[in-house]
């Protein structure tokens, strides 16, 4: 099948000779022709083969399946009738009760006045029923289906006519990254052009520039043994609006950067069917029938749905594992899955799950069965599997009622509805407190939730403790007492306990013991299941935010059957995810420093459960060298241990990249479990560890420019990476066509740190493929908030986005971002406002140094939190680079954020200050904080500023920004502000992520020029 796409029709050649090969994009760059898929040559060739295991063979010819996006699966369409069928035995029995249809062509011939309706270029400009190029991303996908010719002779011979298609000879030179289908019926009038509408004869010749310039770029063929592989120089083509000849893969850049006002606003319901127009040559065409000027927020707004809709794994587990054959050790293994999605539509994120079935043999996954139908997960707070496989646990919420669920292999096997019990509060589903486990007898069902609180009533004058812990007001003027909760996302969360669930009972209990100045969570079952482990933070003198923040007062505990509670670490540090090995013997948990930085480089420590003595197994990694180990800046996965609990596995930001490590709990060496030549990360920069069980791997991964995707693998030595051997489950399988690159950079000698001398930091470029144009690519930097986090060369919806409406993107892990060791992290205290605004600005004179493609003259800047702090910095600090600036709740006045943030040890420790519960502020700390706040240099800012503001925001108040706003206004310097008033810190809801994009990319647009 070849496929190809001209300015006016989708057009397929279908043939028995006819086999899927990979064309070729750039040098050495090849193209799967059915899907987006591009690589390397013997990279291509192995891909390729996997669309013939799934062509259906019938009456000669050769269908394959479909993987171009008209519906959200690989499938099939029938030749003789509308539908698309997913599954392959279903629509080999469709298409042969569809193969005695007879086709009736009489009326496929089209009129002369047709053919000059639909010429290539519109001659007066906007016409409603002219035809023009339009961007690949928004032509639609035709929903009609091709008619199987009966022979496909030679390609026509060009007329002397002076209309134009694209004919046969030139039909492999177009991209196939768009799908093209027959009908066996012709168009219907269309509501938006009326009877005009028409489609053209394949054998009217392209007007002679056209063919001069297809005959320019002649096609080379590469052959193997067994297979040929196209290979053809980047084909030229005009543009219908301007005249002007490009690349036939930079047309949509040009069309939208220069004729965005009046390129057709395509969508599904502009659909035609195509029309079999020459059934002898087996050609059909559908012409482009769409009127009227796009609207720019129309076309925003469709490409943040496209980026935003991809799946992102969120966890996984191996559900069972069953032994097939004993003589050859085959075992069948079920893996479950749930994934995030957002639905822009309904403004929500929805949740669904999973399954494949693996066939192996010994450590080797020989074969995966299909996952079949995923399935819609409702109203879910936590669910978890028992450790047999049989039973999963699940709590789930509906209607003010959180109930507890119990499913098997015969449905629903027990309810507990939790509120009803009137135990405890709401459960817990955080990531700081939240957990939900199965006792080793699996009658039995841990889990936090919040503390029982009576409302006062006239006889309730006296205090009154419940016999499970509960809480009584003592006096009826309680209930107007201020009750401290954990901050920002943690909102109404204040006093957690401990909850054990019994299934026999039908029963819950609430766990006494616990001192009252400890909040506890994460937990976990003690060996035998005869006691509980626990993360208790400490709640005295006061809560602080808790939420991002890895320097807060806690430590390890384990409490009895019978109340006892004692501390198992140091009761002066930061602890969290404490994980059980499978033998019970052994604890690791990370521990971090309290205050300072509130996220920081973890040190993994390792608890002897017999001897009762803790260990260093991996300490702080102050620098690393390069592509080196770079310390443990995230949470262990729930399932970290290998089988023969001698192995810690867990996922670490590396530099711009994240990877997943192995640390040997013997000898406590650390090794990069996936590398270079396992996962190819050329490919995939970020990997992430969901779980590992049994000692199968399931990874997340994914780059700047490929949604995530599941990869599962053995691992029988971490020593040798080559013995990982991976195979993908599911996930999109999507390559969007723009480029990214990390970078590396050393400061300049006058911007160095000479306490911490000698630190790199790193950025990474997203940007458009490179035009032959005289106009330079708009640069958007985007600038992570933290400021202890990090930009990993992941999926980003956002920076994908905005890179394929025509923008570079850099985004800049500056000193003091997490992946880079300790000393970086360290180096930012005291330097806010000079050491990143500076590592920032050497980024982009970088990007634009080394890329000539960009425009230094048109350059945005963006950020969140501290990074809307670093952005108002710069377009305050040079005034003249910048042109535009968008900010999420950003810091604007450090000295006024003291007393309304939930983090204000973070106020001190930035300027370079030492926070204790009992400080006051001084005239000098309200000084130092003010004059490293972007608010000085208000007076200095020209650019225009667009503010997006959260009116619950308890991090950073929603007045930091009015407080820019107003000094902007007053000077009048453009600026526009967004109130979300439901919204927190993060503005995570799906529809203020769209809105936000929307109003982002509109406002770069205009004053970017």
């Amino acid at each position: 099948m070849v496929q190809c796409r001209d300015e006016k029709f989708h057009v397929t050649i279908l043939n028995e000779g006819s086999s899927p090969r990979p064309i070729s994009l750039a040098e050495n760059e090849y193209k799967c022709l059915f899907c987006k898929k591009t690589g390397e040559y013997p990279a291509l060739v192995a891909h390729v083969q996997t669309h013939e295991r799934s062509v259906v063979k019938h009456g000669g010819y050769k269908i394959y399946k479909c993987h171009l996006g008209c519906i959200d699966s690989g499938h099939y369409h029938c030749c003789y009738c509308c539908q698309s069928i997913i599954r392959k035995n279903l629509f080999i029995n469709h298409v042969q009760k569809c193969a005695s249809t007879k086709v009736d062509i009489s009326s496929t011939e089209p009129s002369r006045e047709c053919l000059e309706t639909c010429a290539l270029k519109p001659t007066n400009f906007p016409s409603s029923h002219s035809i023009s190029t339009v961007s690949a991303d928004y032509i639609p996908k035709p929903l009609t289906t091709p008619v199987l010719p009966r022979a496909l002779p030679s390609p026509p011979v060009p007329s002397n006519s002076g209309s134009s298609i694209i004919s046969a000879p030139c039909m492999a030179d177009h991209s196939a990254s768009e799908t093209e289908h027959f009908s066996s019926t012709s168009p219907t009038p269309s509501p938006l052009t009326g009877s005009k509408t028409a489609v053209l004869h394949p054998t009217v010749v392209m007007p002679s520039d056209i063919q001069n310039i297809v005959s320019a770029n002649p096609t080379e063929c590469i052959s193997t043994s067994n297979k040929k592989i196209l290979k053809c120089r980047p084909k030229r083509t005009m543009c219908c609006f301007c005249n002007k000849i490009l690349n036939k893969k930079n047309i949509k850049t040009h069309i939208q950067r220069r004729h965005s006002l009046s390129t057709p606003d395509v969508n599904i319901n502009h659909h035609r069917p195509s029309t079999c127009i020459d059934r002898t040559n087996g050609i059909s065409a559908v012409g482009e029938t769409v009127t009227g000027p796009v609207a720019m927020e129309s076309m925003i707004r469709d490409m943040f749905r496209h980026c935003i809709r991809f799946p992102v794994p969120i966890s996984a587990s191996v559900v069972t594992e069953e032994l097939v054959d004993t003589a050859t050790d085959k075992r069948c293994i079920t893996v479950l899955a749930q994934w995030s999605q957002c639905d822009l539509e309904r403004g929500v994120k929805l949740h669904f799950s999973q399954r494949w079935t693996l066939l192996c043999k010994h450590d080797t996954i020989e074969h995966v069965l299909p996952s079949g139908t995923s399935s819609h997960i409702e109203k879910e707070l936590l669910s978890c599997q028992s450790p047999s496989g049989t039973l999963q646990a699940v709590i789930r919420e509906e209607a003010e009622h959180q109930y507890l669920e119990v499913w098997g292999q015969n449905g629903l096997e027990k309810s507990l509805d939790l509120i009803a019990l009137n135990k405890h509060g709401k459960v817990y589903e955080d990531a700081q407190f939240a957990c939900l486990a199965w006792s080793p007898c699996e009658k039995k069902l841990l889990y936090v939730a919040e503390k029982k609180r009576v409302e006062p009533s006239a006889q309730s004058s006296f205090a009154s403790a419940s016999e499970d812990g509960g809480l009584v007001l003592l006096e009826e003027q309680d209930k107007n007492v201020y009750i401290e909760d954990w901050g920002e996302g943690l909102v109404g969360k204040s006093c957690p306990v401990l909850c054990v669930a019994d299934l026999n009972k039908a029963g819950v209990i609430v766990y006494a013991g616990i001192p009252a100045n400890i909040s506890p969570g994460q937990a976990l079952w003690g060996p035998n299941g005869r006691g509980v482990v626990f993360v208790g933070q400490w709640n005295e003198p006061f809560r602080l935010g808790l939420k991002f923040c890895s320097n807060r007062r806690s430590a390890l505990f384990y409490l009895n059957m019978k109340g006892n509670c004692e501390c198992m670490s140091s009761d002066s540090m930061s602890v969290s995810s404490p994980r059980m090995s499978p033998d019970s013997c052994w604890i690791v948990y990370l521990q971090g420093q309290v205050f300072g930085p509130h996220h920081q480089c973890l040190s993994m420590m390792l608890y002897d459960m017999k001897n009762r003595s803790t260990s260093v197994l991996v300490d702080v990694v102050r620098r690393a060298e390069k592509g080196q180990f770079a310390g443990i800046y995230e949470s262990l996965p729930s399932q970290c241990w290998s089988a023969d609990s001698e192995r810690i596995f867990f996922s670490s930001a590396c530099e711009n990249n994240k990877a997943v490590f192995s640390v040997n709990r013997t000898t406590g060496r650390v090794t990069q479990v996936c590398g270079l030549d396992v996962l190819r990360l050329d490919d995939f920069g970020s990997v992430q560890l969901l779980t590992i069980q049994k000692d199968l791997m399931v990874m997340s991964c994914s780059s700047p420019n490929q949604p995530p995707c599941l990869r599962v693998g053995f691992l029988s030595t971490v020593d040798q990476a080559k013995d990982l051997q991976l195979c993908n489950l599911g996930g999109a399988d999507v390559y969007e066509e723009f480029y990214w690159q990390p970078m590396l950079i050393t400061p300049p000698s006058p911007e160095e740190n000479h306490q911490f001398s000698g630190l790199n930091f790193g950025a990474i470029l997203l940007k458009p493929y490179s035009l032959k144009e005289k106009r330079k690519t708009p640069l958007v930097v985007n600038i992570h908030g933290g400021p202890h986090s990090h930009f990993a060369a992941d999926w980003n919806a956002t920076a994908a986005a905005l890179t394929k409406l025509g923008f570079a993107v850099l985004m800049v892990n500056y000193r003091g971002s997490t992946g880079f060791g300790q000393d970086g992290i360290e180096s930012l205290l005291g330097n806010v406002g000079s050491q990143d605004v500076k590592d920032v600005q050497r980024a982009v004179l970088c990007a634009l140094h080394n890329e000539t493609t960009l425009d230094p003259d048109r350059v945005a800047v963006m950020g969140g939190s501290h990074g809307g702090f670093l952005a108002c910095h710069l377009v305050g600090q040079y005034p003249d680079f910048y042109k535009a600036c968008a900010a999420r709740n950003p810091v604007i006045n450090a000295a006024t954020l003291l007393g309304t943030s939930d983090i204000i040890d973070w106020r001190y420790s930035s300027v370079g200050l030492q926070y204790a519960f009992d400080q006051l502020p001084t005239s000098q700390s309200l000084t130092s904080m003010l004059e490293k706040s972007p608010i000085i240099h208000a007076a200095q800012i020209r650019a225009p500023v667009l503010l997006m503001l959260g009116g619950r925001d308890r991090r950073v108040s929603p007045h930091q920004g009015l407080e820019l706003y107003r000094a902007l206004k007053s000077r009048n310097t453009p600026v526009r502000l967004l109130w979300y008033s439901d919204e927190g810190h993060s503005l995570s809801k799906v529809n203020t992520q769209s809105d936000c994009f929307l109003n982002i990319a509109l406002w770069f647009k205009e004053h970017l020029n």
